[in-house]
């Protein structure tokens, strides 16, 4: 597995830090060393729906491995105040970089 990935924002939940249209790159080994900090912009797998990807920021840290994510933009977010905490087996990685679509 390559340690970069690329994904592309779909929706409005991480305004207006991230728009739709907009690419993110991705470090996947982010955290093979270090555990999510509050504050980290993460991509993982839905919980709901695992063939999906969310882009959320990482809102509190229940417990080592499980965290309390939302979107910037709390009005148009389907995040853990609807599906609850996640499993830090579901972080595809860290949002490292991004560029405008």
């Amino acid at each position: 597995m390559f340690p970069l990935a690329r994904f592309r924002v779909a929706d409005d939940s991480m305004r207006p830090a991230l728009a739709p249209g907009d690419y993110v790159l991705v470090n996947r080994w982010a955290y093979r060393t270090r555990a999510p900090a509050v504050g980290d912009v993460v991509v993982l797998r839905d919980p709901e729906h695992p063939s999906l990807f969310l882009l959320k920021r990482v809102a509190s840290l229940v417990d080592p491995e499980r965290l309390f994510v939302m979107g910037d933009n709390t009005e148009s977010s389907r995040d853990s105040r609807a599906f609850g905490p996640v499993s830090r087996g579901l972080i595809v990685g860290k949002v490292w970089m991004r560029a405008r679509g």
